[in-house]
């Protein structure tokens, strides 16, 4: 799905029950991490906020980035809402904005199978992670295809393989590496199961 057929769809994206049973069920995950009201934290892909402002009150702050300036508009407006909610949006694209502040954690939800240079975005995030900070990743486990079906674009990546992606992040860095099943989703259409992960760990160095 390109940025302009998520500005489009923004305004009903909360509508379906799916994602917002996938939002709870990931935001539940990444809530047992250590957080603290002390800690900055940001969420990359992060839509119109159903992960990141139930982890938002955990921490001093949030900031949320997308690409699409509609999903951030709906965010904005939920925000609003809500009491003592310090959520900055800010529209952007990590590999190729200049975007340097640093973090004390860093989750995406759903976004990585979005993003070609998956290998390049999770550099980005351990580079701007402060020292014992911390990252969670959540998507799909890698299936065949048929979640999205061969003709969606902007669809990069079949799932993930979770040992690779830990892999990856080691490389850079990163250390208590954790993958938890945290959840199914159950397509309407097929009735298939398709597992979501949660990949979690810290910087050492």
């Amino acid at each position: 799905m390109s940025t302009e057929k998520f500005d489009k769809a923004a305004k009903n994206w909360d509508g379906k029950s799916r994602r917002v049973i996938l939002a709870e069920k990931i935001s539940s995950a990444i809530l047992k991490l250590p957080l603290t009201k002390e800690m900055d934290g940001m969420e990359y892909g992060c839509g119109t906020g159903l992960v990141g402002l139930a982890v938002a009150p955990s921490l001093l702050q949030l900031t949320t980035i997308d690409t699409s300036q509609g999903m951030l508009d709906v965010l904005q407006e939920k925000a609003g809402t809500l009491d003592n909610c310090t959520v900055h949006t800010l529209c952007a694209n990590l590999l190729n904005d200049n975007y340097n502040k640093k973090h004390d954690i860093i989750f995406c939800a759903m976004t990585l199978h979005h993003i070609q240079d998956a290998e390049g975005v999770l550099k980005c995030f351990t580079e701007l992670l402060n020292p014992g900070g911390y990252i969670a990743i959540a998507d799909l486990v890698t299936e065949d295809g048929s979640f999205h079906g061969e003709d969606e674009e902007g669809i990069w990546h079949k799932g993930f393989d979770t040992e690779k992606l830990g892999a990856l992040l080691q490389d850079h860095g990163m250390g208590n590496l954790n993958t938890d099943i945290i959840h199914s989703i159950v397509t309407e259409e097929t009735g298939r199961s398709y597992p979501v992960f949660l990949l979690t760990g810290r910087k050492i160095s």
